[in-house]
């Protein structure tokens, strides 16, 4: 497939060179100089392919997709001390490198075409059970919707629309489901959620939070790592005072993501 769509070939190229350079980390400059050229060629392409969508590129645009998104979470965790970690940024980056791509999840689910055998959810595969995280995670998340519903409209209903992802992905957690998983957050929040995350709005930057403890479930995956604690870090360090009603919460996700003082 990828030699007949040479967008998605230079994307697989891109993740490929990357994860040559986590292998080679004493020599990992040339291997990364190389991941930026093949994903910039690929985002240049996947921008004008989403445009012109048919049955015929849709599967290959959306492993592109997700082969932008491995990319682009993998980055900062390969270069590591190297790359300024500002997890917001990270995250806007990644939603305009995917801009207007959310649709293909649904569209794959619905039309799974030759990527039928690809896409498996829950009923097809055993999940893993008794994962303590997870549901202590799923449980928190379900704390911060009794704070979260006192809220007024419209902040009510941005927030909502991300705990729905976030408690969706997590519930299905080890399997990425319909919507990409975990992972693939970035394409589906909304602008009104992203503006209260600028704002600082506590109950916004307590859901990101929750996302970075939800990456942490994947810290085994070379290609997400440390993400999640070094979100939380990030997030949590230049806060002077932590109103009361989250202390409790914000013990809990430094305790979930391993970060220690």
């Amino acid at each position: 497939m990828a030699t007949s769509h040479p967008f998605l070939l230079d994307s697989l190229l891109a993740l490929t060179a990357l994860h040559l350079a986590f292998l080679n980390p004493d020599d990992k400059r040339p291997w990364m100089e190389a991941a930026l050229k093949y994903q910039n060629q690929a985002c240049s392409v996947f921008s004008r392919i989403l445009v012109e969508i048919s049955p015929e590129n849709c599967g290959p645009a959306f492993l592109c997709a997700v082969f932008i998104l491995l990319c682009a979470t993998a980055y900062p965790c390969v270069a590591g001390d190297t790359h300024p970690f500002d997890p917001l940024a990270q995250v806007l980056e990644t939603r305009r490198l995917l801009v207007g791509c959310a649709f293909l999840y649904h569209h794959l689910h619905r039309h799974p075409g030759q990527l039928k055998e690809w896409l498996r959810y829950p009923n097809d595969v055993k999940r893993e059970e008794n994962v303590t995280s997870q549901g202590a995670l799923l449980d928190s998340l379900r704390q911060v919707a009794a704070v979260m519903n006192d809220a007024n409209e419209p902040q009510r209903a941005a927030y909502q629309d991300t705990w729905d992802f976030l408690h969706d992905t997590i519930s299905l957690w080890p399997l990425g489901g319909p919507r990409g998983g975990i992972i693939s957050w970035p394409v589906h929040i909304g602008e009104d959620y992203i503006a209260l995350l600028k704002q600082g709005d506590w109950i916004a930057r307590i859901l990101f939070l929750h996302y970075g403890v939800g990456m942490h479930l994947l810290s085994d995956k070379w290609y997400v790592s440390d993400w999640g604690r070094r979100l939380v870090a990030a997030v949590l360090e230049p806060l002077q005072e932590i109103p009361p009603i989250w202390s409790e919460t914000i013990t809990w996700i430094r305790q979930a993501v391993d970060l220690n003082g």
